[in-house]
């Protein structure tokens, strides 16, 4: 497949995962989280600033409302179309003003200097070019605007005997101490979806490292990384069944 044809395959997949994600997300609204995640990411800009905002793969919305709820002004893009829908739905439900467009993250139908921050989470493991896609970002960020991308080694469950090995181990720990994981399996003799994914165009790669390379590559300037950040925002299910793949966070100053 060519990448425009691999692109099209995982907004398909994403599109038919919405259902399951949505109900996710919707646990997560009515959860601690909407606070701690603000905290996290609006701890890097002055308080009482009103931001433009970019929220990139934003799923069915929930940085798109968090961040909405605190007055600022978000525009939420994602590719597949079944998250577009729930992003809506989610948005009218929670009474907060936010956009939401079909977009490819790629290339991004906005002006040069737009946002003060474009934020992700759990996007760019999905991405197939990282140089193209951080190039885009960085073009229409604001000077001094921040991007802040949220994510895990998540290719690793797929890549990496050693990591699978260790997952499956925990998935089975976390169906027995909570009763199911967060697919709605509920057997621990079962075992979670991981299969072998050599094609990954990360397969090689430990992040954040990676990303820190091509982000001072393309000109980003002041470039922090906290290596894991799971502590005040995943909750003890979050922390057994993905202690394998903890969320980092980069931030960049273009």
């Amino acid at each position: 497949m060519n990448q425009e044809q691999i692109q099209e395959q995982i907004n398909k997949e994403w599109s038919e995962s919405s259902d399951n994600y949505d109900s996710i997300i919707f646990d997560e609204l009515n959860s601690f989280r909407p606070a701690a995640w603000q905290k996290q990411i609006l701890s890097h800009f002055p308080e009482g600033k009103t931001l433009d905002i970019l929220d990139i793969g934003c799923g069915p919305g929930f940085f798109s409302i968090i961040l909405s709820k605190e007055g600022h002004h978000v525009i939420g893009i994602d590719a597949a179309e079944g998250m577009l829908e729930k992003a809506r739905k989610n948005i009218t439900y929670a009474g907060v003003e936010a956009s939401i467009l079909q977009m490819d993250a790629n290339d991004l139908d906005f002006a040069d200097n737009t946002f003060d921050l474009i934020v992700s989470r759990n996007v760019t493991h999905t991405l197939h070019d990282h140089t193209v896609a951080y190039q885009e970002w960085k073009r229409v960020l604001k000077d001094d605007g921040l991007l802040l991308i949220y994510d895990a080694n998540w290719h690793h469950l797929g890549t990496v005997p050693e990591v699978q090995a260790q997952y499956i181990e925990d998935w089975k720990e976390c169906v027995r101490t909570h009763g199911s994981d967060f697919n709605g399996n509920t057997d621990p003799e079962g075992s979670p979806h991981v299969g072998e994914d050599s094609n990954h165009p990360l397969r090689d790669y430990m992040r954040p490292d990676y990303d820190i390379g091509i982000l001072k590559s393309i000109g980003f300037g002041e470039i922090n990384v906290d290596r894991d950040i799971t502590g005040p925002l995943w909750d003890e299910k979050e922390k057994l069944l993905y202690r394998t793949t903890p969320m980092f966070e980069i931030c960049a100053m273009k």
